[in-house]
């Protein structure tokens, strides 16, 4: 194939909204703006999805008329190929992203490549069904160096060839090259240029004394600047090849607030800015401007937050035996990982996708296998389910199953539309059904996560699994990052899917055994991961304080009547009983907080609440 120039028009720098991935899009892009940038690029790896091809069209729209009301322009949308779906619905999938890129005017679609080599020639056929359709909406797809196809610039410039397509292209991450690839960050530059179509900014710090490039666990966000690319190289080579394609800052040093973050990315945006023009900095290059870590535990506790609210939601939970080590957070899955069998990661995508597609949100996490509850040889897979309705405690499904059967019985897991088909489905893995009841107390200890899980949710852990954890219906596991660093020691009790933290072991027995009156541990109560909203939360609270340690069987609805007025209901199944109660909750508004002990800066919502009356019915 003979390179063309890209006939995109040149659309200078833009920001992703990665670097306040802790924020609201609103606050995000109000960052970008304050920094001095007049455009946006949406990521789909390490933030929440802004636009999917799953996104309606009206959506769409909203996103772009919010974009456009911070006076930015919205230049690159990404898509990640889902080839675990038949390829007539890959396609399909695809051509509703670049639909999305067409109706809001988005001239570049980044694509993060195939991370399965496995599936290399299924994604080749793909992009090239999709190039055409690309061009006649005025899209250009560029290919992203992301690990897997297209690891290394010399990977990329062959998928880009075989696809042969002029609306196909590669987009230059040269951060992405030092990690995935473990070459220099300009290697393979200048034969790939003709066909790069945009650029994503991202620098790499230097690694031992010999500024070594190693591959390993994503390494610590810093400002193009400030690692080890030649940014100012890199345009120059751009430049000779007609290069007029957006750029992107990916990310930039984490700081601890938000009003740091923004002052950070006008820094990243005039070192662009030089490097573009073709300024050599007349400084030597500085070691990565990263600051020293903090407890983000400890700042969270001298400061008195209250952790209520904080329970992330979900409808399904997916627990699996994985092995550790447990690989660094990267905003991808934990199973996301070269250490778990390629069927097993395929059987697991898969299975967030037909949860999606149900219109459900599902976390999936690790549990280290313990020597008292595993087998070798077999891998313990337990799903808890949200029922519809008033929130409840979770269902569970769990199966003790041979690893090479793990697979298979995920996708049965998740492939049926309803109960029924479902308990067809797994007919064949009935002999590996346990139906044992079990309490499960998962307690995070993913130190490569964040600090604080290792320093104090480990111990707790051992604690905790010592005096709780063997020969009865409690079974105490540590498992991977599940959110809310700041609150570890932090723990989900399932099935109920309650959230704690700040937990330490002289009052952790009233927790496990229900002892004394649980209003004096609502200081250490995160919420219920039932409840979507964080002022939900703050209302279950309160019943919770009132009913006590019988709350924990009950259901709940609630329904807000007035700005601040709720009714909520809460049923008890045994009795049959219904509680009728109103409730006040007043919006306090945002507060700052320090997420990690790696600086990100973050938000909380704050809430006060009160019940007002309380009366009785059956239903």
């Amino acid at each position: 194939m003979t390179p063309t120039p890209t006939s995109t028009p040149a659309t200078g720098i833009a920001c992703t909204v990665r670097p306040w991935a802790q924020f609201p899009l609103r606050r995000a892009l109000a960052g970008i703006r304050t920094a001095g940038f007049d455009a946006v690029a949406l990521p789909v790896h390490g933030v929440t999805e802004v636009i999917t091809p799953d996104s309606p069209a009206a959506h769409a729209l909203e996103v772009g008329a919010l974009i456009r009301d911070h006076g930015l322009r919205l230049v690159v949308l990404s898509h990640a190929a889902d080839l675990d779906r038949d390829d007539e619905r890959a396609l399909a999938t695809l051509r509703r992203q670049i639909d999305h890129c067409a109706r809001l005017e988005v001239p570049t679609l980044v694509d993060m490549g195939c991370p399965e080599p496995v599936h290399g020639d299924r994604y080749l056929r793909l992009m090239a069904a999709a190039a055409p359709y690309a061009a006649a909406h005025g899209v250009t797809i560029a290919v992203k160096p992301h690990g897997g196809l297209t690891r290394s610039a010399a990977d990329t410039l062959a998928v880009v060839e075989r696809v042969g397509q002029d609306a196909f292209r590669a987009c230059w991450d040269p951060g992405n090259l030092v990690h995935y690839g473990g070459e220099p960050p300009a290697r393979g530059l200048a034969e790939l240029a003709p066909y790069i179509a945009a650029v994503g900014v991202r620098d790499h710090p230097a690694r031992g004394r010999n500024r070594a490039v190693t591959t390993g666990g994503m390494p610590p966000a810093i400002t193009p600047g400030d690692g080890i690319v030649d940014f100012t190289g890199l345009y120059r080579t751009l430049r000779e090849h007609g290069f007029a394609g957006p750029s992107a800052v990916e990310s930039v040093t984490r700081l601890g607030t938000v009003e740091e973050l923004d002052s950070e990315a006008d820094r990243a945006r005039r070192n662009v800015l030089d490097a573009m023009a073709g300024r050599v900095p007349d400084r030597p290059r500085p070691e990565p401007a990263i600051p020293a870590r903090r407890s983000c535990s400890l700042v969270a506790r001298t400061a008195a937050e209250d952790p209520i609210g904080t329970a992330r939601p979900f409808d399904r939970f997916l627990m699996l035996e994985l092995p550790l080590p447990w690989p660094p957070g990267m905003g991808t899955p934990v199973w996301e990982t070269d250490r778990v069998p390629a069927a097993l990661r395929s059987a697991l995508r898969r299975a967030t996708r037909r949860t999606e597609e149900r219109g459900l949100t599902m976390k999936t996490f690790a549990a280290a296998p313990d020597p008292e509850y595993s087998t070798p040889g077999l891998l313990r897979i337990i799903r808890f389910d949200r029922a519809p309705g008033p929130a409840a405690p979770l269902s569970r499904t769990e199966h003790h199953v041979p690893t090479d059967q793990a697979p298979a019985l995920i996708d049965a897991l998740f492939a049926a539309p309803d109960a029924d088909d479902t308990a067809a489905s797994l007919a064949p893995f009935a002999a590996y059904r346990v139906t044992t009841a079990h309490r499960d107390l998962v307690v995070c200890t993913h130190a490569s996560v964040d600090a604080c899980c290792g320093t104090l949710g480990y111990p707790f852990y051992e604690q905790l699994r010592r005096a709780h954890g063997s020969g009865g219906a409690v079974r105490v596991w540590r498992i991977s990052s599940f959110g809310g660093h700041r609150f570890a020691p932090t723990l989900v009790d399932f099935p109920e899917g309650r959230v704690w933290g700040n937990l330490t072991p002289d009052r952790m027995d009233r927790l496990v055994e229900r002892t004394g009156d649980p209003a004096d541990l609502m200081d250490l109560y995160r919420g219920w991961a039932c409840l979507p909203d964080p002022g939900e939360q703050v209302l279950e609270r309160e019943l919770f304080r009132t009913y006590g340690w019988e709350w924990t069987s009950h259901h709940m609805s609630i329904h807000r009547t007035t700005d601040t007025l709720y009714h909520l209901t809460a049923h008890n199944p045994r009795t049959g009983t219904t509680h009728h109660h109103t409730a006040e909750l007043h919006h306090l508004g945002p507060h700052p907080v320090l997420v990690g002990c790696d600086r990100v800066a973050g938000e909380v919502q704050r809430y006060t609440a009160s019940l007002v009356t309380r009366s009785q019915g059956r239903p």
